[in-house]
């Protein structure tokens, strides 16, 4: 089995590059790729870490987070960029300015908890649980949580989520972001594989055709295997194992019909994360190495 989606804490995981391939060891994976969230920050250490590793294929990665526009139904949408050359200069640059803009969004999220919404929360103590430089939703959840129990009772973390996210109470926009088409040309240009990550989990009206869209824009490939009963929207819903069962399915054909560079992953953030999931847990096959090595 391989898993081409995982996170380190040089974003929201909780586990270190080097973590990560040791786990993937003990679990006799093939191939593992590190993806954290608009950054490339622990390629280095993954690479360097996974080079002598015979058992294991380690692939470069990261996932970018598109500009929203709802007018085209790209709403918290993924482009999730595999075999990227993490030394090009443009994507070093591009990334960096997407950070900023990230970290800026999140902290005035927390100014709008705190001044509208009269949660015990600032930007400074969300920061302090973040590892490294990423600052992201879970740590904003998790401040939430630990400092308004009054507040956050008898609130699910998806409704938490659903707080700071597009259309929340306390949603702010980012001020610099990458929309759909320039994130597929950034990850073309550093010569990386644009992949569509979990397309289920996309609130779109015509699942098929929004595919199509993608690949007019460029897409190359598309996640398949993915942990959808464990992740939101469907996660302790009735429609979790539905998801888990229909989606993969579905988006197989949908990467027939448009021959699409199958690839697939478990999204896993490490234990202590507000997910229940391993690495691996998604069951991806290693006839999809193929077109990444």
């Amino acid at each position: 089995m391989i898993d081409l989606h995982l996170h380190s804490t040089f974003s929201d995981g909780m586990d270190t590059p080097s973590q990560l391939i040791d786990k993937a060891l003990k679990l006799n994976l093939r191939a593992i790729a590190l993806t954290d969230h608009d950054t490339i920050d622990g390629v280095d250490e993954f690479l360097s870490y996974g080079e002598d590793k015979e058992k294991l294929i380690v692939i470069p990665g990261t996932e970018l987070s598109i500009r929203h526009e709802p007018e085209r139904e790209i709403e918290d949408v993924h482009i999730i960029g595999l075999n990227i050359d993490h030394n090009s200069s443009k994507l070093i640059t591009t990334l960096n300015k997407q950070i900023e803009g990230r970290l800026n969004q999140k902290k005035q999220i927390c100014n709008r908890l705190r001044e509208e919404l009269g949660y015990d929360i600032t930007y400074e103590e969300v920061k302090s649980i973040a590892s490294n430089t990423i600052v992201g939703r879970p740590h904003i959840v998790k401040i939430m949580e630990k400092n308004n129990p009054d507040k956050v009772e008898g609130k699910t973390k998806n409704e938490l989520f659903k707080m700071i996210s597009l259309g929340g109470s306390a949603y702010v926009d980012r001020e610099f972001e990458l929309n759909f088409e320039e994130s597929i040309q950034l990850i073309d240009e550093s010569n990386g594989i644009p992949i569509l990550a979990h397309p289920g989990i996309y609130d779109v009206s015509n699942r098929a055709k929004f595919i199509e869209f993608c690949v007019k824009a460029g897409i190359k490939g598309i996640e398949i295997e993915y942990t959808y009963a464990e992740n939101r929207p469907y996660i302790n819903t009735d429609k979790a194992q539905w998801a888990q069962d229909y989606f993969p399915n579905f988006y197989r054909k949908q990467a027939e019909k448009f021959n699409l560079i199958r690839s697939g992953g478990s999204d896993y953030h490490g234990k202590g994360s507000n997910k229940i999931i391993n690495i691996g847990d998604s069951s991806v096959p290693n006839e999809y190495l193929k077109d990444f090595i």
